[in-house]
């Protein structure tokens, strides 16, 4: 399907400025103290699709015993359809529908419509929701005749196209619990979903009402990275111009209250619930990052999501219910099979990326990164040039101050002479994320070219904040390191990163 059809899912709360950050240049020779002229570690960069050889011995990977009369999968949807978005909500609600609930899986949906304009753009959605406000579903089967209503042809490209989702209300539950009083959106109480407490809530009420031997966790709608724009001028003058919180860099992003969930705040979401997440799968845009893998470590047992800004009618929620449907899947064939089936949806797009992380691994990942920014921080200058240019040379994305982390070790790691104790660091690194015992149990990436180059062709699966000096922040136009990072977990935990970004000198 052709990226022109079709919203991207990532935000554009205050303004694009970046732009692909993705040069595949060599890289120019290092200088400095004792070096090593080792070659590449291991040859799954840059390859697609990368499993991990040791899955099926995972903690992660292993089978929960099952109940018996008890459903082997409950997939809560929190689908925040408050955006322009609302048309690829109807696709893939009526993917699901053709599916439905049965004796092995629960499609649970807590679904948000809008018919306000864009609180953070003033500026219409251009699309007509086929309900206002919030509700909830568990999905049944429906015939052929009521997914043409939900999704009729055309829905996500004419905004004249109105779905109908009256053939939905038999699968009705009650509303959620209302916190704001919508007075822009027909004077609707309405629930929140830019809220980090409405997730929270849903969270707890499904695990608790649909208990199964299995629980998936998908966050449906626009995201934009993983870091904050608090204590920065965009924030403050979006203060001075509306009198509300500027939107952050996070995901669910609810046009209607001009709130977002921010990373920090996703591990206060999950953080009760009745029944452990087995799966917590992100359908937004540029999530695919270590700081929201790191934050959500304890949520979950394995994390779903893209490094990149995937195509707005998200994931194929048809095929892969219909796997776990008819299947004895762990969490890692879950995540394994929604990976795989995404690529596979998109045959000739540029800008697909999934990878599934074992988060129990994360806090290694932390622990490498912490050293090899330690180690990069005193190399800052004497190897400024070759740093410039790896950094130049590494996949970046959508949002140009995300660079994938595996790439940038494996090149630093592979800079002719490069220092030893700089390529031990990289390497070990590398290890944390792709060797036998790394975080990253799978990913896989378009092969479509764009333009002369494989757009997303050394994608591996976690992304990274790292901005040069000069790097346009792509929220707010700013430069260079932002101190909101030092906001997020990882930040605790990998503190020497951030002081390799600020010692960069181009």
């Amino acid at each position: 399907m052709a990226l022109s059809r079709f919203h991207l899912r990532f935000a554009l709360s205050v303004g694009l400025f970046g732009v692909l950050g993705s040069a595949f240049c060599g890289c120019t020779n290092g200088t400095g103290p004792a070096s090593t002229t080792t070659t590449g570690k291991f040859v799954t960069s840059g390859t697609t699709p990368f499993v991990n050889t040791n899955n099926s011995s995972r903690a992660a990977c292993q089978a929960n015993t099952h109940v018996s009369g008890r459903a082997r999968w409950t997939v809560l949807v929190y689908l925040n359809a408050a955006s322009n978005l609302q048309p690829d909500s109807l696709i893939n609600v009526a993917q699901m529908a053709s599916v439905g609930s049965n004796a092995n899986l629960n499609i649970i949906v807590q679904w948000k419509q809008t018919a306000t304009q864009n609180f953070f753009t003033g500026v219409s959605l251009n699309t007509t929701p086929s309900f206002i406000g919030t509700r909830r579903y568990k999905i049944s089967k429906h015939s052929q005749a009521d997914l043409n209503k939900i999704a009729p042809p055309n829905v996500n490209t004419n905004p004249s196209v109105v779905g109908d989702t009256t053939v939905l209300d038999p699968d009705r539950l009650a509303d959620p619990p209302a916190n704001i009083n919508s007075i822009n959106d027909a004077g609707n109480t309405t629930a929140d979903m830019g809220d980090y407490h409405t997730l929270a809530d849903f969270v707890q009420w499904g695990t608790k009402n649909y208990p199964a031997d299995y629980i998936a966790l998908v966050i449906w709608d626009h995201g934009s990275g993983a870091l904050s724009v608090d204590n920065r001028s965009a924030r403050r003058s979006w203060r001075s111009i509306s009198g509300k919180k500027a939107p952050t860099r996070g995901l669910s992003q609810d046009v209607l209250t001009g709130s977002q969930i921010a990373t920090q705040e996703l591990p206060l979401a999950l953080a009760n619930p009745a029944q452990p997440i087995d799966a917590l799968i992100v359908d937004c845009s540029l999530q695919g990052t270590t700081e929201v893998a790191y934050d959500v470590r304890k949520s979950a047992r394995v994390y779903v999501a893209s490094e990149e800004s995937p195509p707005g009618t998200g994931y194929p929620y048809d095929v892969w219910l219909t796997f776990l449907q008819n299947n004895t899947a762990t969490a890692c064939d879950c995540g394994q099979n929604l990976i795989t089936e995404t690529l596979a949806a998109y045959p000739n797009e540029t800008n697909v990326t999934q990878s599934m992380t074992d988060l129990s691994k994360m806090d290694a990942v932390a622990s490498a990164l912490n050293t090899f920014g330690n180690i990069l921080r005193a190399y800052a200058t004497p190897l400024s040039g070759q740093i410039f240019t790896v950094r130049q040379a590494t996949q970046g994305f959508e949002f140009p101050e995300y660079k994938d982390l595996y790439d940038f070790a494996d090149r630093i790691r592979t800079i002719s002479t490069v220092p030893t104790d700089l390529g031990t660091a990289a390497g070990n690194v590398e290890t944390s994320l792709l060797g036998s015992g790394g975080a990253i149990l799978a990913s896989v990436h378009s092969t479509v070219s764009s333009g002369t180059m494989v757009r997303e062709a050394r994608a591996s699966g976690l992304s990274i904040f790292l901005p040069g000096p000069q790097t346009q922040s792509s929220v707010d136009g700013t430069t260079g390191f932002d101190p909101a990072w030092l906001q997020l977990g990882i930040a605790q935990a990998a503190p020497h990163w951030a002081d390799f970004l600020q010692a960069q000198v181009q």
